[in-house]
């Protein structure tokens, strides 16, 4: 863990709507956060904050935010939010740079996210459930228009952790009680 309040170091891949939204709920409870996105939106969190424009506030946070997937290297926490088709090839990178004790967390669209990871770099990730309605209408600007919670899978200590520090930024968040078998294949994605 990170000395930083205490809390794990959290590296958003893939900062867009999902990403931005979860990672800046993070942010905005006090978790140490670094956004990992494309050049527009990481120019405009670091000119301006990242404006949650949220159904329940509207506030502007300060995480970091790099273009750089090496950003992410000493990250205890990654919220992974690329699109299904970069994951093989984020996960071998991320295997490359992330310290052993970190734990990786699929915050993807589509099934078999966390084995598809585990297959292409033998990092054993969470899968998840992700209930939330967002969007990016401009750079560094993520609306949210409905829920924001999340299904962890499955039970064990390390999903109760995570479970945890989401719960700690009022990001509600329950572990499946389901066995891993039947926790991942049919019920990892994003429903919006």
């Amino acid at each position: 863990m990170n000395a930083t309040n205490n809390r794990p170091k959290v590296a958003v891949v893939g900062a867009g709507a999902v990403g931005g939204y979860f990672g800046g709920m993070l942010a905005r409870a006090g978790v140490p956060v670094v956004l990992i996105g494309r050049p527009s939106f990481v120019e405009a969190v670091h000119r301006s904050g990242l404006f949650l424009d949220s159904i329940h506030f509207q506030e502007t946070v300060h995480p970091e935010a790099s273009t750089e997937l090496s950003a992410a290297a000493d990250a205890d926490v990654v919220l992974l939010c690329v699109k299904t088709t970069a994951t093989a090839s984020v996960s071998k990178q991320l295997a490359a740079i992330l310290p052993a004790k970190a734990t990786v967390v699929s915050l993807q669209n589509g099934v078999n996210n966390a084995e598809d990871i585990r297959a292409a770099s033998g990092i054993d990730a969470l899968p998840a459930v992700v209930y939330v309605a967002a969007s990016v209408p401009s750079p560094g600007h993520v609306k949210h228009s409905g829920r924001g919670d999340l299904v962890l899978g499955p039970k064990n200590e390390r999903t109760e952790k995570i479970a945890n520090l989401f719960t700690s930024a009022n990001i509600p968040c329950r572990i499946s009680e389901t066995s891993k078998a039947n926790f991942g294949p049919s019920s990892s994605g994003i429903v919006r």
